[in-house]
């Protein structure tokens, strides 16, 4: 609880565990990870819950040299500023501070008590009022778990998957896409507490550019008589997706016509005007644990009851966006929200400010442009009523690579070594097989984060400028030149293949290829070549330092942890 603008824990409390400081409950648990007690601190407190005087001040830096970045502490790295970030990309020293400010697993110990119903591996008897979003116009994949009761709809199709521990898909031409493989495993939690799902398709087919009449209809006479249609708006979103307009007769609607990543505020009205609770899920994010409820979450949050009526996270990582106002202060791919039952009507007339702005607040053009509908949240929201809005630490425990749980798999990435979107599929597919493991085993905890740090490798002289390194950019091994190839790998960036150098004795140099996708060969380990031949978008780098000597001290320069590129998923 909060007291005094203190925050308490009590035995009754979510993130309470025997002997845990409040502190550390948001971190991993002292003694799990020894070597991530320094990432536990106050900067992992969610930011609804700190108190206005315990935020972490930035580490004073006496000047920007490599020395100076090389003895910060990783809690220390990870709570630089923005600012401080761009000095040290203008310098080139991004390489030496590597990935220590970036989260790279989860940092929330969220455990929230498990319904008695969760222990017995039953379905929930009896729920509040709580409704689960996706929004998407691909096809779903009808299933079933077998032994169980949980199934797709009917409206899903016909005949279904069987589904069942150490299962996997046949190919791509299965249907099992990203989509598909969050969809279900976020459709079995929904069935596992009695939750409502629902699948909406505001969008079913879009068209190609934006014309005067469609842009007159999305943005309204007011803003139109201000913002008039020109030719360079024309060609400034001549390729833009447009989804039609909603007529008031439709489910959804009215809607305006939109870009893509509007309409699902169309399906959200909807919802938020029959349930008590909403949890929207970008089709690229999942429930990391399927037996745990949400209703701890609504209680931490202070959704329940009405105190409190959106929840949602910052941007990952907080200083991705850091010269760019347009995303606003929260992503909206996963969003807690209090519905029309609880919130009363003005939740609905704040729908409709989100989707018709006020003159001046935005850009016509986000309509069908980034940042889309995200800043109007932060607008509509977060400006409008800080009262009624929790703003989490991304990660903590919703949202991010990281959640505790509810995980995004965002588009892009910071850093390639501590998470990278191409992996998503093989991710997903990993998830739902966890998913169906712990479902098939009758409730037994479990949490599926598969892209979780999986392998540490020594990375000592691994940095990212090759002015830093003896790597030749642009070049590959020549064939028939002498070469010899040690090994052929999956790497989830430069510095890991280099890592990986480190670790095999007889390893003298290292190829990697940087535009090749991650679920292919993109890193060699080679005992030597003779000659390089120029290649664009691939890189050979020697390796600099001689083999740790047993029992020597890891320092912070040289630890990485790298990620091990999940298998390919056909």
């Amino acid at each position: 609880m909060i007291k005094d603008g203190k925050v308490h824990w009590g035995k009754g409390d979510v993130f309470a565990h025997q002997g845990y400081s409040g502190t550390s409950i948001w971190g991993m648990p002292p003694g799990a990870n020894p070597a991530a007690q320094d990432l536990i601190d106050s900067a992992t407190i969610p930011q609804f819950l700190r108190a206005a005087g315990d935020y972490p001040p930035q580490p004073r830096l006496p000047n920007m040299t490599a020395e100076s970045l090389r003895a910060l502490t990783p809690s220390q790295s990870r709570m630089l500023k923005g600012g401080t970030m761009d000095e040290v990309i203008k310098n080139r020293l991004a390489g030496v501070l590597g990935t220590k400010w970036l989260m790279r697993a989860q940092e929330c110990w969220y455990r929230a008590p498990r319904p008695a119903y969760a222990h017995a591996g039953a379905a929930a008897a009896a729920h509040p009022d709580v409704a689960l979003l996706m929004v998407d116009n691909r096809v779903p994949v009808p299933y079933e778990v077998a032994g169980t009761t949980l199934r797709s709809p009917d409206a899903w199709g016909a005949p279904r998957r069987r589904l069942a521990s150490g299962w996997a898909p046949a190919g791509k031409a299965d249907g099992w896409g990203t989509f598909q493989l969050a969809l279900v495993t976020n459709h079995i939690y929904a069935q596992l507490h009695g939750y409502t799902f629902y699948l909406e398709n505001p969008c079913p087919t879009n068209t190609s550019g934006v014309d005067d009449a469609t842009y007159r209809t999305s943005i309204g006479e007011e803003w139109y008589r201000e913002r008039p249609f020109k030719e360079s708006l024309r060609v400034y979103m001549n390729t833009d997706p447009v989804c039609p307009q909603l007529p008031a007769s439709h489910r959804l609607g009215p809607f305006p016509p939109r870009g893509p990543p509007w309409t699902k505020i169309a399906a959200l009205r909807y919802v938020l005007r029959r349930h008590a609770y909403l949890l929207y899920l970008d089709s690229d994010a999942y429930v990391t644990e399927v037996w745990q409820p949400l209703e701890p979450l609504l209680e931490l949050t202070g959704l329940r009851g009405g105190g409190r009526w959106v929840a949602a996270a910052q941007e990952f990582p907080p200083q991705k966006l850091r010269n760019d106002y347009r995303a606003g202060v929260a992503n909206s791919g996963i969003l807690l929200m209090a519905g029309a039952p609880v919130a009363g009507a003005e939740m609905l007339r704040l729908i409709e400010e989100w989707i018709w702005p006020p003159l001046g607040v935005g850009n016509p053009t986000w309509m069908f442009k980034w940042p889309f509908e995200q800043n109007g949240l932060t607008k509509t929201f977060y400006e409008a009523l800080p009262d009624r809005c929790v703003l989490l630490r991304p990660g903590c425990p919703i949202n991010s690579p990281f959640g505790s749980f509810l995980r995004h798999f965002v588009g892009g990435t910071p850093h390639r070594a501590v998470y990278h979107h191409e992996h998503r599929h093989s991710w997903l597919l990993e998830a739902l097989q966890c998913t169906l493991r712990i479902v098939e085993g009758g409730g037994a905890p479990e949490r599926c984060t598969p892209n979780e740090p999986l392998l540490a490798l020594d990375a000592a002289g691994c940095v990212e400028e090759a002015s830093a390194t003896d790597a030749m950019m642009d070049a590959v091994p020549a064939p028939g030149s002498g070469t010899s190839v040690i090994a052929r790998l999956r790497a989830s960036d430069s510095q890991a293949c280099c890592a990986l150098c480190n670790a095999a004795d007889e390893c003298t140099s290292w190829a990697f290829a940087f535009d090749y996708p991650m679920n292919v060969i993109n890193c060699q380990l080679l005992a030597k070549f003779g000659a390089a031949r120029h290649q664009k978008g691939h890189m050979i780098g020697h390796r600099r330092y001689a083999p740790r000597p047993k029992g020597a001290r890891v320092g912070p320069r040289d630890a990485r942890v790298a990620y091990v590129p999940p298998p390919a998923a056909y």
